[in-house]
């Protein structure tokens, strides 16, 4: 038993190994790749367009928006925002002629192809006007409210589908379920909560991308656009798949066996529910898409054959105490339950790796975090169905009953005749509570596990986490004496090609000031950073190279006459 226990951690192992070894970059939530003009750019002359480019397509309508503003906040566009030459990784949005001098301001709100919101903005200025102070270059904003309420709905959803997925043992080795009240109050709980989730999914995802509250939940205006976009197409898909589910069980599940053509319809629509969970989020986005969606619908299948699996032996089998019952689900359970976590093992590891992209994500990201958590749970029901096997094998040594984690799969002749031998005796109360016992614990991490996944898709993946995080800018501040201060601003914080602004609390007439950057631990530097007055109190340098990530040490010397001159240092860090 202990040999076959290795092999089945060796291959899970193997797998994963190949998960990581195999699978590329991913795409979701969208990030900015570039703009034009550029952010912190200064023109000759005004553009026409500003257009932002994104690293995958993003959606218009309901909510979303580009919007151009002066330095007062009116608007200057003339809207509305549009997908140049149908370029749906494209937003533009054109300028009304004849700008002056100044900052100009381009706020967008857009929602990604993986459904989630993304909002920012980008600045330059015209003629010889003050580049104002820097904005977000890249935000996702929600209410929080409202997106606690959305993983609320999602993992509705999950539940609901992993214990409609029990519905496999009455449909197959536990016909006897048809007449027990647990049993089908199981699978009917599952069918309603897969369908409350999406109901709530569809009138959330209007307020969520909007950034609204949940009173918006009833705005007609968001929920329309909502239902012009593919996720609300494949929510309305699975609201309308729940109801062929509805009319399959309530005829299969009577108390007489039914086998029909109606009956065999439950599987074709099974696949169907799950393909609608795996193409409203990330799988949809990530190359190849075919494969991604493929993979995540095994998984979805695999988890609610496995969970729903459990919930049905531990609540409704179990209790019944009937040793024919037993023997005839167990087997069947356990051939399952292997295979599911198989194809659990492949598909999440391949999820997972798409999803972080990149080693550092794993620990230094939300995402890579949630995925450690995951697989966490993972082993740790593994080790639990392994310790429940044991349990019940000492306890029912002439009979080998098997749990998911089974060195034989099947019971074989010799040890059916055994069983049959004892008759009524061979699964005694004890016996069945202690593993139902065992089986609920699963249960309760498997939950946790849907808890982790609800939350885990609405955030953004390993790397674009980092992207989004090194596009922001990067600031730190510094005593200047006398109750004066500097802060000194990046932008985006990220190594590379950046706008440097600088800020004084106070300043006298004629006060000048240099800096430069240094990174000392790659011996680079002093860079000179070519200051330009924007104003009283700020002074900004575009175009500054600054090659490396790291710490970086900004030295300023702030001149405030001829005799008096303060030198400070602040330090900021480039990724």
């Amino acid at each position: 038993m202990k040999r076959r226990l290795a092999i089945l951690l060796a291959l899970v192992g193997t797998l994963l190994g190949l998960g990581f070894a195999l699978a590329g970059g991913a795409s979701a939530h969208a990030t900015v790749v570039t703009s034009d003009p550029v952010d912190g750019s200064r023109l000759a002359h005004p553009p026409s367009v500003v257009t932002i480019t994104f690293d995958e397509s993003v959606g218009l309508g309901g909510a979303s928006y580009l919007h151009v503003t002066d330095q007062s906040g009116n608007r200057v566009d003339n809207g509305p925002a549009f997908h140049p030459n149908g370029d749906a990784t494209k937003v533009a949005d054109r300028v009304q002629p004849g700008l002056g001098d100044g900052t100009y301001t381009a706020s967008f709100r857009v929602v990604s192809a993986d459904s989630h919101p993304v909002a920012g903005t980008i600045r330059f200025v015209v003629g010889n006007g003050v580049l104002a102070a820097p904005g977000a270059t890249h935000t996702s904003t929600v209410n929080p409210t409202t997106s606690v309420a959305f993983d609320i709905a999602r993992w509705t959803s999950f539940t609901g589908v992993a214990l409609l997925g029990g519905a496999w043992l009455l449909l197959t080795v536990w016909p006897q379920g048809r007449d027990d009240r647990r049993g089908r109050a199981i699978v009917w709980t599952g069918w309603g909560l897969t369908g409350l989730g999406a109901l709530s999914e569809l009138l959330l995802q209007g307020p969520y991308t909007a950034g609204t509250g949940l009173s918006d939940v009833a705005n007609w205006t968001l929920l329309d656009a909502t239902l012009h976009t593919s996720f609300g197409h494949y929510l309305s898909a699975r609201l309308v798949l729940l109801g062929a589910v509805a009319l399959v069980l309530g005829r299969a599940l009577q108390r007489e066996r039914w086998r029909s053509r109606v009956e065999d319809a439950a599987w074709p629509l099974a696949v169907a529910v799950a393909l609608t969970f795996s193409s409203v989020g990330h799988p949809d986005t990530t190359n190849p898409r075919w494969l991604s969606v493929t993979a995540d619908t095994l998984h979805v299948l695999a988890m609610a054959a496995w969970v729903g699996g459990m919930v049905v032996l531990a609540a409704a089998v179990l209790p019944r105490r009937e040793p024919a019952e037993v023997r005839a689900v167990l087997p069947v359970f356990s051939r399952v339950a292997f295979a599911s976590v198989a194809v659990l093992a492949v598909t999440g590891s391949y999820a997972a790796w798409h999803g972080i992209g990149t080693v550092q994500a794993i620990f230094t990201t939300t995402y890579g975090l949630l995925v450690v958590g995951k697989v966490a749970l993972f082993l740790g029901l593994l080790a639990l169905g392994n310790v429940s096997r044991l349990a019940i094998q000492r306890q029912l040594a002439t009979v080998p009953v098997a749990y998911a984690m089974s060195d034989d799969t099947v019971l074989d002749e010799q040890a059916a005749g055994q069983a049959d031998d004892l008759g009524e005796d061979a699964l005694s109360a004890t016996d069945a509570e202690r593993l139902r016992r065992s089986v609920l614990v699963e249960i309760v991490l498997a939950a946790c596990v849907l808890v982790l996944t609800a939350v885990l898709v609405a955030q953004p993946r390993g790397k674009e986490a980092i992207a989004t995080r090194e596009l922001r800018p990067a600031a730190a501040s510094t005593d200047l004496g006398d109750g004066s201060s500097a802060r000194v601003t990046i932008t985006p914080g990220r190594h590379g090609t950046v706008v440097v602004d600088i800020s004084l609390s106070s300043v006298a007439k004629g006060t000048k000031i240099r800096a430069t950057a240094a990174l000392p631990g790659q011996q680079l530097g002093p860079i000179p950073i070519p200051l330009a007055a924007n104003g009283a109190n700020q002074f900004t340098a575009s175009n500054v190279n600054l090659p490396a990530a790291g710490d970086w040490v900004i030295s300023l010397v702030v001149t405030t006459s001829q005799f008096d001159a303060v030198t400070a240092q602040v330090k900021i860090h480039l990724y």
